[in-house]
């Protein structure tokens, strides 16, 4: 390719494919392709059987011991090729078929997703003591009037400016901290 060309991310790549990611405890997304020629095969299928599409959907089942339950119905409409999913419940199994949906209820599937799991909406129970905040310093950065959260960047530009006066006023004993300050450049004695 000489330097004249441009290169472009295809739209499509002429697949048949699902894929279903986590994005939080509460929310899941999904995109798929679904190639032209693998459609037309199914809808050849469904009208050799006599039978009608109603409509394309992208069905949620959640999968446990007892096998899966249909959760959700979706049914896509102008060239939908993404979908945020929300769910009801927390720290479950999904898995995901996109198809079309006959009048008679007979779906055909055109792809099936991986499985998933969605995190329990909890605190964590695991303890990490490498990455555990001193209580001193989270006394300290809590009690300071400060206000806290107003976004991710003054977040992190409070805890880093905390973090560097607890660190240089000799507030850490050797072996306790190790790493670096990557906003410093200096490393921790």
């Amino acid at each position: 390719m000489n330097q004249s060309q441009k290169f472009e991310i295809p739209h499509h790549y002429g697949d048949t494919k699902i894929v279903l990611m986590v994005r939080d405890p509460w929310t899941m997304f999904s995109y798929w392709e679904v190639s032209s020629s693998f459609e037309d095969n199914i809808r050849s299928i469904i009208e050799e059987r006599g039978l009608t599409p109603e409509r394309s959907v992208l069905r949620v089942y959640e999968v446990n011991e007892s096998g899966e339950n249909l959760s959700q119905e979706f049914e896509l409409k102008d060239w939908a090729d993404s979908w945020y999913i929300h769910l009801d419940d927390t720290g479950r199994e999904w898995t995901v078929d996109i198809g079309i949906l006959c009048t008679n209820g007979e779906f055909f599937r055109f792809a099936r997703s991986n499985k998933v799991k969605t995190p329990p909406h909890t605190v964590s129970d695991i303890l990490d003591a490498e990455w555990m905040c001193p209580k001193d310093f989270y006394k300290e950065m809590i009690s300071s009037g400060e206000e806290l959260g107003r976004s991710s960047l003054e977040l992190k530009e409070t805890v880093e400016r905390y973090l560097w006066k607890w660190l240089s006023s000799g507030g850490i004993s050797s072996g306790m901290f190790s790493g670096t300050l990557l906003s410093r450049g200096k490393k921790a004695k």
